[in-house]
């Protein structure tokens, strides 16, 4: 059987050239704003976490937003979880706020530490964005991998690795002397080039040193790595009135500390949820997690005697159900 073309050449020769990758991203690096003026490293890990799993476009005024009301830990600390809820809304994965509140409470007015050790003991902090701050704030020699350095670096051996290689390869070819810069430049080769599809290998300061761009087709590295989703079939109430909507405190690791419509999904929760109202149905909604579908059937009833009303705006709601209350807003200008 002819050789790999992972066999073809030394670990040694597969290693990116430091200065072509670092003399690239001094040239090419976007102007985000931590790279425009100098930041803390708290704001660093503002960054971190909100672009964890939000696209960069998105993610930037929530960064903005959110620093200007909590310009250190201890700001955070001493403000309510719901607040930075509200702040935090419609950006998703809300763990990862819930999350940013208990670190900050954690912290107890201490600085954010400046150790890839100590930030990993923290809660909500994993080896990426330990690994991110470590290196980007402090110049401490670590190795981010996120999924574009993942993709790089398998694309750059030409094999599938596990998280463990990945980690190690990373770690072996991390630039001592400029560590959070190398992480960075690592990352932007990842997002601006070599890309899940159609990568620009003409313009990869990596070609020469690539085993995928060698080979016929680039895209084959890394095994992307499925989701399987679970569509459920859920029911979604209304209820309205001259002082606002029924809401409710929600509970759960997806929307835990937010306020949400009154939701039922098997057929048992969903009688009890409409009994004894006057419900219309009004339409339908469709809302994708990341590891489930909802397919809402959205009713709407008058408030009654005893139902406690609130106004959306005074609470934080997730983009599901400010989806229903469109749905609501267009069926009473319908009626009216």
């Amino acid at each position: 059987m002819a050789p790999s073309v992972a066999t073809a050449i030394t670990l040694r020769d597969y290693r990116p050239n430091m200065r072509e990758l670092l003399g690239w991203f001094d040239e090419n690096a976007r102007p985000l704003p931590w790279r425009i003026e100098k930041v803390t490293p708290w704001e660093s890990l503002l960054a971190e976490i909100i672009l964890q799993q939000t696209r960069m476009e998105t993610g930037l005024p929530y960064w903005e937003r959110i620093r200007s009301a909590y310009p250190t830990p201890a700001s955070l600390a001493n403000d309510t979880e719901e607040n930075l809820l509200r702040l935090w809304q419609g950006c998703g994965y809300y763990a990862r706020a819930r999350n940013l509140h208990k670190l900050a409470t954690t912290l107890d007015g201490k600085e954010l530490p400046s150790t890839y050790d100590a930030l990993l003991e923290l809660p909500g902090i994993g080896p990426y964005t330990a690994a991110a701050i470590a290196s980007i704030a402090h110049g401490e020699p670590v190795a981010c991998v996120d999924g574009n350095v993942r993709r790089v670096i398998s694309r750059l051996r030409a094999e599938h690795l596990s998280d463990s290689e990945l980690q190690r390869e990373a770690t072996a070819i991390l630039n001592h002397q400029r560590p959070g810069d190398w992480n960075q430049a690592m990352m932007e080769i990842g997002s601006l080039v070599c890309t899940p599809r159609n990568p620009d290998c003409n313009r990869c300061p990596l070609q020469s040193t690539c085993l995928a761009s060698k080979s016929q087709n680039p895209e084959q590295w890394p095994h992307r790595r499925s989701i399987k989703q679970t569509h459920i079939d859920a029911t979604v109430l209304v209820v309205f009135g001259e002082d606002g909507i029924l809401l409710e405190a929600r509970e759960g690791r997806t929307l835990g500390g937010l306020w949400g419509l009154p939701y039922a999904e098997d057929a048992g929760e969903i009688r009890t949820l409409l009994r004894g109202r006057n419900a219309e149905r009004i339409g339908d909604v469709r809302h994708d997690f990341t590891h489930k579908r909802l397919n809402i059937t959205v009713y709407s009833s008058v408030a009654q005697e005893g139902d406690i009303l609130h106004e959306p705006d005074s609470v934080p709601l997730a983009t599901l159900d400010r989806k229903v209350l469109n749905i609501h807003k267009g069926h009473q200008g319908e009626q009216s």
